[in-house]
């Protein structure tokens, strides 16, 4: 495991949160089942990707809890475990190969998801938890994992987050 300055960490953490919450923010779409969907989840899976499941697992928890408190999502705490287990699962990506990289992205979706759905059958009922479920991973995961690779990829062949991390 590569050893990162603290320092470095903590912008890193910053800066992915930021922009976690802004994409969560301004590209929410609120769901009939409640709650929203977004594209959040790319700065997530990009930090994570990117520079382990020490930053994957940090920005998973800030960036979204940000987010649902500003946005008054009611099951916040919910979101702290769904988005940080993602986040640590994503980042068992870091410098693997890209089909292992999509894999273990599309499984911290899976896991992100099924954290709502377990919650939502008792808050909704089946139903409304089996649509949340469908949103959260195929309108959220599938599309921020497509979004967030190309990124990964075109920044893993700069070079750039060896230098950050060094």
């Amino acid at each position: 495991m590569v050893a990162i300055k603290r320092t470095v960490v903590i912008a890193l953490v910053a800066m992915f949160s930021s922009l976690s919450a802004v994409l969560t923010y301004f590209t929410r779409v609120p769901s009939p089942t409640g709650g929203y969907t977004h594209i959040g989840d790319t700065a997530i899976y990009t930090a994570a990707l990117l520079f382990s499941t020490r930053i994957g697992l940090l920005v998973g928890i800030i960036g979204p809890l940000v987010t649902d408190l500003v946005v008054g999502y009611p099951r916040w705490y919910v979101t702290v475990i769904a988005h940080g287990l993602q986040g640590f699962i994503a980042g068992l990506g870091f410098k693997r190969r890209t089909w292992l990289q999509v894999i273990l992205a599309l499984l911290a979706g899976l896991v992100m998801s099924l954290t709502y759905f377990f919650v939502n059958i008792f808050v909704k009922g089946w139903a409304p938890a089996v649509v949340s479920f469908l949103r959260d991973f195929f309108g959220q995961t599938l599309i921020s994992v497509i979004i967030s690779l190309p990124i990964v990829k075109a920044v893993e062949k700069t070079g750039i987050q060896e230098k950050i991390i060094e």
